[in-house]
């Protein structure tokens, strides 16, 4: 509860106190009788307008809060429905829309719910309320834009004062700072957790929450800077909070504790000053192999994780004999009659495994038509979990899908791309699933997975289709920056263009899953990310695809002539 809110609580017991003092007064018609009693009077007329005093003070700072509160609502709302799409394409938009959510409206309510005025206003937000973000919604973006500075190694202070790519309408206030900090220490993430809160002392100044205080700001940057390993501006800090409150139940015990561990490295150096014991140092960032084609089945978690980030930020270099496989053609699908007149535009981006691009693939009407569908039946994405041999939702797939049928789509466009997608891949769509159409939030991302699935596991079992023999992804809109799919084990990266549709195949001419088929969505860093896929299954595709016998040999689509 606010300093204002509680001051309204007491203002509020106004008519109690008037009740109380009317009480002790005299009857009427006896109070002139006795000059003692007018002497009341007077005492009660000063404590009446003392208690008036407070209550208008109160009135007008929650009056002058309102109105500063609706202009500044005002003004980013405006700002906001200018552009919508571009407004919340930016990951701190986004973010700053949660917040007010979170926390400017729900000040809003606290601040006219008392009088009665604003009763259309409150069976309004009331009735508004079901939809409004929780406290869950808010942490999972706090996460995101640290995702986004992990992947895209952005500094707080760049997001804070928007030096991203972007169209920023908002910069972070101090209480953003002290929140992210919070949430990334909460997350044990000392290094954001100093980054943050740093950010928060810079800006000290501009501070407007009363609810967050320099001594706490200090107390989780210090313990961060101790996990860090920093124990001397750990030590500077718990003075500066000691300093500020003496009393302190913890900075005592932490500051000789800092002392006590700085004491015994101290002794330990030799006499030159270095440290007596060499330790191991850590392993750079940049210590890696991030160039060379692996098989990602090799790869340990941390260092696919490096590999992944670092193709978010950037192609890896690409040799002169992978590069002469690259080329451009159209194709008409061996002669399909869909395509004779419009042959389809097709760029190899990569060799082994072979992806394919299909140039302008979709119309801007069908794309439309696709998100029309598609938004209103948006639910969480999910992905296969073998532990529970089940799909579920995943913390590593940060979206929202929805499933298309022709039976959906009266005006035929759903049905079109399905017949589109078999003309130019040559595949049968009797056993294709349905075209998911997909929507990713702040920082949304889908970590590296397989389209196939594994050994061992048979996810499709109920289908009868078999394994995921290709995928087609749709790009149905463009990005300012992210939002790449790249391939960690083959180091490809394809950039989203809307209009344009990837395609590869999961499994080998033989049957066998292709590991090096192993892909991510990047973090979505700034616009809104749209994708359509569509996965083909095995069956139905005997005759149109035979089976090989060996287990080396390509599907041969990477040159006009073999792509049919």
């Amino acid at each position: 509860m606010t300093s204002l809110t509680k001051t309204m609580v007491s203002a509020a017991a106004v008519p109690t106190f008037l009740s109380c003092l009317l009480l002790t007064l005299p009857a009427v018609g006896e109070i002139f009788s006795a000059v003692s009693h007018m002497e009341n009077l007077v005492d009660a007329e000063l404590k009446l307008s003392q208690s008036l005093g407070r209550y208008i003070e109160v009135e007008e700072a929650r009056l002058n809060r309102i109105r500063t509160l609706g202009r500044l609502l005002s003004n980013v709302s405006s700002q906001a429905n200018a552009d919508i799409r571009r407004y919340l394409g930016h990951p701190v938009n986004a973010y700053r829309l949660l917040r007010r959510f979170i926390s400017d409206w729900q000040e809003v309510e606290n601040l006219v719910v008392q009088p009665a005025t604003s009763e259309d206003f409150i069976t309004q937000l009331t009735l508004l309320k079901r939809v409004f973000p929780t406290h869950e919604d808010l942490s999972g973006a706090a996460t995101a834009l640290m995702r986004l500075q992990s992947t895209y190694r952005l500094e707080a202070s760049a997001i804070v004062d928007g030096r991203i790519p972007g169209d920023q309408k908002e910069r972070m206030s101090v209480s953003d700072c002290y929140y992210l900090g919070k949430i990334a220490y909460e997350d044990k993430d000392y290094k954001f957790a100093r980054e943050w809160m740093d950010e928060a002392l810079k800006r000290w100044e501009d501070n407007e929450d009363k609810d967050i205080t320099l001594v706490g700001v200090y107390d989780y940057l210090a313990f961060a800077e101790f996990k860090m390993g920093n124990l001397k501006r750990a030590s500077r800090l718990t003075k500066e909070i000691l300093s500020l409150e003496p009393d302190h139940p913890r900075a005592h015990s932490n500051l000789a504790y800092y002392k006590s561990i700085i004491s015994k490295e101290e002794t330990k150096r030799g006499d030159d000053g270095s440290p007596a014991v060499q330790t191991k140092q850590k392993e750079s960032p940049e210590e890696e192999d991030d160039y060379e084609i692996v098989d990602p089945r090799t790869l340990p978690w941390r260092i696919e994780r490096r590999r992944y980030e670092k193709l978010c930020r950037e192609p890896f270099p690409v040799s002169t004999y992978r590069s002469k496989h690259f080329k451009c053609f159209y194709t008409t699908g061996n002669r399909h009659p869909r395509l004779i007149l419009k042959p389809i535009a097709v760029e190899v981006v990569f060799y082994r495994p072979t992806i394919l691009v299909y140039r302008n693939i979709l119309s801007d009407i069908e794309i439309n038509r696709l998100k029309e569908l598609g938004g209103p039946k948006l639910n969480r994405a999910t992905a296969y979990d073998s532990s529970q041999q089940k799909f579920a939702p995943a913390d590593y797939r940060i979206s929202k899908s929805a499933w298309l049928s022709s039976t959906d789509d009266a005006t035929g466009i759903v049905e079109r791309i399905d017949n589109r997608i078999e003309a130019v891949t040559g595949l049968s769509m009797k056993t294709a699933e349905q075209l998911q159409v997909v929507n990713y939030g702040i920082g949304g991302q889908y970590e590296p997975h397989y389209d196939h699935a594994g050994e061992g596991e048979d996810p499709f079992k109920d289908e009868s289709a078999g394994n995921r023999i290709a995928t087609v992804l749709f790009y149905l809109s463009d990005l300012e920056a992210g939002g790449a799919t790249v391939f960690t084990g083959a180091g490809a990266r394809i950039l989203p263009s809307k209009g344009d549709a990837s395609f590869w195949y999961n499994l080998s001419p033989a049957g066998k899953g292709d590991y090096m088929t192993r892909h991510a969505g990047c973090p979505v860093l700034s616009g809104l990310k749209w994708v359509c896929n569509k996965w083909i299954h095995e069956r139905e595709q005997e005759f149109r695809k035979p089976c090989k016998l060996n287990e080396k040999a390509d599907w041969n689509i990477h040159s006009p002539e073999l792509n049919k």
